[in-house]
């Protein structure tokens, strides 16, 4: 069992930026479980491993020139 998380073998949400998804997700597997959900884990709304988005100058943003009349 994962000491941190708290999964649990029902259909639910998941956080796929915990920092202890993997932890989980391993548990979950071992125990042959089908799906599984984060339930009520205090770790729910962690972001911690969310990726920073980092812009670079090749990246393409799509923008509409819009026309003041006055």
């Amino acid at each position: 069992m994962n000491p941190v998380g708290k999964p649990l073998q029902r259909r639910g949400e998941r956080n796929v930026f915990c920092p202890h998804y993997k932890g989980c997700l391993d548990h979950a597997v071992s125990e042959s479980w089908s799906y599984w959900a984060c339930g009520n884990c205090r770790h729910m709304l962690d972001q911690g491993a969310r990726p920073e988005m980092r812009m670079i100058s090749t990246d393409w943003i799509e923008h509409y020139d819009l026309r003041l009349r006055f």
